[in-house]
């Protein structure tokens, strides 16, 4: 068999960027970068661009820039809407992708996962500028003024985090009555001192998870103190709940029965560090998280917390309006049904010791 020719090699590796979505995150290049890609010559990268703008895979416009056919676009159906997300190791963020590439299965739509590090990179405003639509996972840090901007301009959506007052569509996984529905469990078990453990990186949802329960703590007239140590950007924040938690054991500060954690890593590195000081979690102290994540339902205990919702509805809605012609219409904030929440092994009713011997309450 004759070897492959190399001007076919590289046009090989464009139209497979082309349907993977690689041009939604960044430009077409010129010839003369391809050729630097690819390691071929200029006159073969040439080449190769040439036949693909005669098979109309490729367009040139007026100012010699390179673009897609739209014909190509018809009939390769390549990735036409883009998932942004934070690259850091997280189970959650990894099930969130897994639920919107399957939404997007199902659709027949074409996503182009991909992660950024900063709010500035390139990666991030192409995505918006380029893509049909872009689903958004916000990061800690504040998105600049001039980003959000760029993403009014275009077809963004921001997925678990709310920038709805900022215009742009945003659906957030978590309503607050479905927070104050893991205290109220924790209440009707009769716990009336329950701290809250935050160990993420700051953003805009943590804020308001802890708002929330600092909220309820009034409202009920309950005790609590808040164990705040964010983990630095990008680390694991479960870490440094096992951590905190040795510290506080070990140093005698928990005087609460249950505590609330922001993230399931968090509730995973305080029981770690109960486990080991023989502090028995769903006896001696009850632990639960505002959401979970798999695998929360089959430790040992299993964990309290909020199973992530069907998406199902609000996706719809988002992706309609990136394919359509239309202004967005209706309210910005997009909440989908309420999550159902799974009462774990990790909590149960509050004990008090009696003489010798520990005696449940209530």
């Amino acid at each position: 068999m004759p070897p492959i020719a190399k001007f076919t090699e590289v046009m090989t590796v464009i139209e497979r960027r082309i349907r993977e979505g690689d041009y939604l995150l960044d430009s077409i290049p010129g010839e003369r970068k391809i050729a630097e890609e690819t390691g071929v010559s200029y006159m073969t990268a040439r080449r190769a661009v040439l036949k693909l703008i005669d098979n109309k895979v490729l367009i040139r416009d007026t100012s010699g820039s390179l673009g897609i056919h739209p014909s190509y676009v018809k009939r390769a159906k390549p990735a036409e809407v883009v998932l942004l997300y934070p690259a850091y190791p997280s189970t959650y963020l990894t099930q969130l992708r897994g639920l919107v590439s399957d939404f997007a299965e199902k659709r027949g739509i074409r996503l182009r996962p991909a992660q950024f590090v900063h709010w500035d990179e390139k990666t991030v405003l192409e995505a918006a500028a380029q893509a049909r639509g872009t689903f958004v996972i916000p990061h800690g840090p504040g998105m600049p003024a001039r980003l959000i901007e760029a993403f009014r301009e275009n077809k963004v959506v921001i997925l678990d985090g709310d920038f709805s007052s900022e215009g742009l569509p945003s659906i957030r996984l978590f309503s607050d009555s479905c927070v104050e529905e893991v205290l109220e469990h924790l209440y009707r078990l009769g716990h009336r001192h329950i701290d809250c453990v935050n160990t993420q990186n700051r953003n805009p949802e943590i804020e308001r998870r802890i708002d929330i329960w600092q909220c309820w703590l009034k409202e009920r007239r309950l005790k609590g103190q808040l164990w705040d140590k964010p983990a630095a950007e990008f680390t694991d924040p479960t870490i440094v709940s096992y951590n905190l938690a040795a510290r506080l054991v070990d140093e005698q500060k928990v005087k609460s029965t249950a505590m609330i954690c922001t993230t399931c890593p968090a509730a995973i590195g305080m029981m770690r560090a109960c486990w080991e000081r023989d502090i028995r979690v769903g006896k001696d102290l009850s632990i639960c998280s505002v959401n979970i994540e798999p695998p929360a339902e089959f430790f040992c205990p299993s964990i309290t917390g909020l199973k992530l919702p069907d998406l199902s509805d609000v996706l719809e809605k988002c992706v309609n309006w990136m394919f359509s012609t239309k202004s967005y219409h209706g309210s910005h904030l997009l909440e989908p049904n309420e999550p159902a929440l799974f009462e774990g092994e990790s909590t149960a009713k509050p004990i008090r010791r009696s003489s010798s011997r520990l005696v449940e309450l209530g």
